[in-house]
């Protein structure tokens, strides 16, 4: 959360609370806002936890500091969402229909079926892995395993078991996370900037977090790209909830 209205996160929770995937969720706020009332955003949103953090590296720098520091006591599963969730309309069906709190293990809540090819990732929206870390990463995870296809998240909200994040060696969460904090990792040298503005709270690698997720949570599976169905239309023919997700063995 940075400065969303405060009506609109209360009910944001009130309707996750009320579905019954989610009903035995509990709700941690992370605020990078530095004039916000901690105690009043709790009272208001009825989340059981607030924490203020520094207003650094966008979601991304979020969600990597949740991991690391909640990685021994992580909840069974946890929803990353930014307090302003993208396409709201499609968004709760998504949650509603394909979490399964039983198996699932990474389920994106964004975009669907893109993929890039490691080596040389880019997507549409003109974002191209120019610090080349979807190949680096992938060589930590996987070894010699050649890196090809990826397939990428958007919108930095998605479901993840505890089992997924522990998948991979710790020291990569907090090596990505240090990329937004210190000035001079390669992540904020000007020739990846692609023509925007960087800056420690909005850099431009936060673009890059915002579609590794499938990778770091081990869900690069092309059947995902190709049978997970548009979050406009839903269901596929055919389809079942395995189609948009990887679940836990």
């Amino acid at each position: 959360m940075y400065k969303e209205p405060v009506t609109n996160v209360a009910n944001l929770i009130s309707n996750l609370r009320q579905m019954v995937n989610l009903g035995s969720a509990r709700f941690r706020i992370y605020i990078k806002d530095v004039d916000a009332n901690p105690a009043d955003i709790r009272l208001r949103t009825g989340a059981e936890i607030i924490e203020k953090l520094p207003n650094v590296g966008r979601e991304g720098e979020t969600y990597l500091y949740h991991i690391l520091n909640n990685y021994e006591s992580l909840a069974r599963h946890t929803v990353f969402l930014q307090a302003d969730v993208h396409n709201p309309r499609e968004f709760y069906p998504r949650i509603r229909d394909y979490f399964d709190p039983t198996r699932t293990g990474m389920l994106s809540l964004g975009f669907s079926g893109n993929a890039c090819d490691c080596q040389n990732c880019s997507d549409r929206f003109n974002w191209t892995d120019t610090s080349h870390t979807f190949p680096s990463i992938h060589g930590r995870i996987y070894n010699s395993t050649p890196c090809t296809d990826i397939l990428l998240s958007y919108k930095g909200q998605f479901v993840v078991s505890a089992k997924r994040i522990r998948g991979i060696n710790k020291e990569i969460y907090h090596d990505l996370r240090e990329a937004f904090f210190n000035q001079s990792n390669r992540a904020h040298k000007q020739e990846f900037w692609q023509g925007e503005e960087d800056s420690m709270s909005n850099p431009v690698f936060g673009h890059t977090i915002e579609r590794i997720w499938n990778l770091l949570f081990q869900c690069g599976g092309m059947d995902v790209t190709w049978k997970c169905p548009t979050l406009l239309s839903g269901w596929r023919i055919g389809g079942t909830i395995a189609d948009c997700q990887c679940f836990d063995e």
